[in-house]
């Protein structure tokens, strides 16, 4: 679920800067979302990995490293596009629901997985930490989701900044990095 709760941080936070001052910005997001293949990548090539294990985690390694590819993709898009095109909106959301599929079997698999810690070490630990973001990520997206959900049956009820209303106007004035909802 973390594929997704990336490029969605990325988008709201290339948002805070006005529009003629975000190439840094642009530029920084890149290159950590670039470094953020490398562990993969490294564990991916790493001969250990390849040892037997009861579980598999190197194929979901595999899958999470296309995931991230498709990750950093969506995150520049997002950067870059203003408005984000529909067609572009639904694929991240389809990826999104894809995404919260692999982090369940990643959290399954590496729960089964104890025994793999000693043969694949670096393997096993890489799908602890993602199980782990995977958990976090999805813990905030169930907290969230009902106040999107509110906004699209009923627009401009959970918050109307032009209007200095609805239910999170108070919270997003008082703390507006830590919330947003549409």
């Amino acid at each position: 679920m973390w594929f997704y709760f990336y490029p969605h941080i990325l988008f709201h936070m290339t948002r805070w800067f006005p529009k003629n001052n975000r190439v840094k910005f642009r530029i920084l997001a890149l290159i950590i979302s670039l470094s953020l293949l490398i562990p993969e990548l490294y564990i991916l090539l790493l001969p250990r990995s390849e040892r037997a294990c009861e579980q598999p985690l190197l194929s979901i390694l595999v899958a999470s490293t296309i995931f991230l590819f498709f990750t950093v993709g969506f995150g520049t898009l997002f950067t870059l596009f203003e408005p984000i095109p529909r067609i572009v909106n639904l694929a991240f959301h389809v990826f999104g629901i894809l995404s919260f599929i692999l982090g369940l079997v990643t959290t399954v698999y590496t729960f089964q997985a104890t025994a793999c810690s000693e043969t694949t070490t670096e393997l096993y630990y890489w799908c602890y930490v993602s199980t782990i973001l995977t958990l976090i990520c999805t813990g905030y997206f169930v907290l969230v989701a009902p106040f999107w959900i509110i906004e699209a049956w009923k627009p401009y009820s959970v918050l109307h900044e032009k209007a200095r209303q609805g239910i999170c106007y108070e919270p997003t004035l008082c703390c507006s990095c830590l919330w947003h909802v549409v």
